[in-house]
C-alpha cells in the first residue's frame, strides 16, 4: 500500500481554536482582523464566483487507510506574522487542535513549530517525544537559512525522538515585507512566486549541506513536501562540482553533498501532474537518488493520489514510491 506522508486539514476559522487558548488570547484573535483573514485572503484577487470553492468536508482521521502524517497546514502562515507571541498562542492552539482532532487510527501529527523561538519550541517538543499521535516535526520557513544554528535546538528534539522534518512553503513567501523572499526579492505577480517556490527547497537544502547541519546531527531526517522534485539532479550537480572545486574554503563539509541528501534529506511527489513525461528526465535519476522520493498527495485541497501519480509516472515510480514511502514510515514508527 501506498503510505501517504503529506496530508493536510483544514481549519476554516480561527474560532475552532478559542477554546484552546487562553481567555484573553482568544479575544485578541476574536477581531474581524484574524477572523476575517482566511475570506479577505482568497478573495482579494477573486475576479468571477468560477474560481470559488466548497467547504472543505471535515477531517476524520479514521477514513486513512495507510499510515500519513498530517500537517497542520495553516500554522505554516505564521512564517508571515510581525507579532511573535501571538505566533506562539496560535501555533500551540493549532498543535492541541490537531493532537485532540485529527490524530488517531493511521494519522500522526507533525507538529508545528514557532519559528520566532525555535529554543522554546524546542522545550514545547521534548513534551511530546514518546506521544504515539506525534509522528514528525514542520518548520515554518523563515529568512533563516535552516542549516544556521539557529535551528539546532528543534533538529536535536527531532533527532532523538525520530521524528522526520518536514518542510512545506506557506504560500505568503515572496508575498509580505518580512516574508522569506523568492529569487532574490519580492515578486509582483502569483505567477512568478508559483513557479519560484523550488527555490525555497533549493536554498535551504544547500544550506543544511554546507552549514554542516548533517554533521552535527547525522540521523536527521528532512523531507521537502510541495516543491516537486525534477530540480534535485540539477542541484546535486551543481553542489557536487562546486564542492570539488571550493572544498578548501569549508573544510568541515567531508563528504559529497549528494551522498549527504542520499542519507538525511527525501522529496515528495507532489505536485505529481508537473513531472509528466518520465522519458525525458528519469535518466538523470540514479537508482540510489530515485530512492529517495516518497509520496504525498496534499488532500484535502488540490491533491494527487495514488491514480494520479500512476497516470503522471507510470507504474514502475509508483512502485519505487511506495517502497521508498515504507522505508520512511519504519523512520516514523521508529519515534514511537
Amino acid at each position: 500500500m501506498l503510505r501517504d506522508f503529506c496530508r493536510f486539514a483544514g481549519v476554516t476559522r480561527f474560532e475552532t481554536l478559542f477554546p484552546r487558548m487562553p481567555e484573553g488570547w482568544a479575544r485578541h484573535f476574536d477581531r474581524y482582523e484574524w477572523t476575517g483573514a482566511i475570506d479577505l485572503a482568497s478573495n482579494h484577487i477573486r475576479v468571477s464566483d468560477r474560481f470559488s470553492h466548497p467547504p472543505l468536508e471535515a477531517f476524520e482521521p479514521e477514513r486513512l487507510t495507510v499510515p500519513s502524517i498530517v500537517i497542520p497546514y495553516q500554522g505554516l502562515i505564521v512564517n508571515g506574522w510581525a507579532d511573535p507571541v501571538a505566533a506562539a498562542v496560535f501555533v500551540d492552539a493549532l498543535n492541541a487542535h490537531a493532537l485532540d482532532l485529527w490524530a488517531g487510527g493511521n494519522a500522526r501529527i507533525a507538529l508545528v513549530i514557532n519559528p520566532h523561538d525555535p529554543n522554546g519550541s524546542a522545550e514545547t517538543l521534548k513534551a511530546h517525544r514518546g506521544d504515539p499521535r506525534v509522528g514528525a516535526m514542520t518548520i515554518p520557513l523563515t529568512t533563516a537559512m535552516l542549516g544556521q544554528g539557529l535551528w539546532d535546538p528543534v533538529y536535536r528534539v527531532a533527532e532523538e525522538a525520530n521524528w522526520p522534518v518536514i518542510i512545506h512553503f506557506s504560500g505568503v513567501e515572496g508575498a509580505y515585507l518580512g516574508a522569506p523572499p523568492l529569487a532574490g526579492a519580492s515578486h509582483t505577480n502569483a505567477l512568478s512566486r508559483h513557479i519560484l517556490m523550488p527555490h525555497l527547497a533549493e536554498s535551504n537544502l544547500a544550506s543544511l549541506v554546507f552549514e554542516g547541519t548533517f554533521y552535527r546531527f547525522p540521523r536527521l531526517q528532512v523531507v521537502l513536501a510541495g516543491f516537486g522534485f525534477k530540480w534535485l539532479p540539477s542541484l546535486l550537480r551543481r553542489m557536487d562540482q562546486e564542492w570539488r572545486n571550493f572544498r578548501s574554503d569549508m573544510p568541515w563539509v567531508k563528504d559529497k553533498p549528494s551522498a549527504m541528501v542520499m542519507r538525511n534529506v527525501w522529496v515528495t511527489t507532489y505536485p505529481a501532474g508537473e513531472a509528466t513525461r518520465p522519458d525525458t528526465w528519469e535518466g538523470e535519476f540514479s537508482d540510489e537518488l530515485s530512492r529517495r522520493l516518497v509520496f504525498s498527495s496534499n488532500a484535502p485541497f488540490d491533491s494527487d493520489d495514488e491514480q494520479a501519480v500512476e497516470a503522471a509516472l507510470g507504474r514502475g515510480w509508483l512502485d519505487r514510491i511506495a517502497s521508498n514511502s515504507l522505508e520512511l514510515s519504519g523512520i516514523v514508527a521508529a519515534g514511537r
